[in-house]
């Protein structure tokens, strides 16, 4: 009984860190075309000249990609975390 409750265990750990590792996935994904967007528009102020526009852009730009860094980062760390095992387990 107690190797069921133990695999179950493994099994339900396994579930969790592949979840969030694939919501994070998702989350990156899913906010990956505004970034493109952000970049697009402020590659287009920079051609037209439009300093401010440009430096309004840029912040968007670089909030994006600092959060989705951070959201890749926190993802991989949590997977990584929750996949490590203990001597005492096989």
């Amino acid at each position: 009984m107690a190797a069921g409750v133990n695999a179950d265990a493994g099994s339900v750990r396994n579930a969790l860190r592949w979840g969030l590792l694939l919501a994070a996935t998702v989350t990156v994904g899913f906010r990956l075309p505004r970034l493109a967007h952000y970049f697009q528009s402020w590659r287009e102020a920079l051609r037209l000249g439009d300093s401010s526009a440009a430096e309004g852009w840029r912040t968007f730009l670089f909030v994006e990609a600092i959060s989705l860094l951070i959201v890749t980062a926190i993802s991989l760390a949590v997977f990584f975390v929750l996949g490590k095992r203990g001597k005492s387990r096989p």
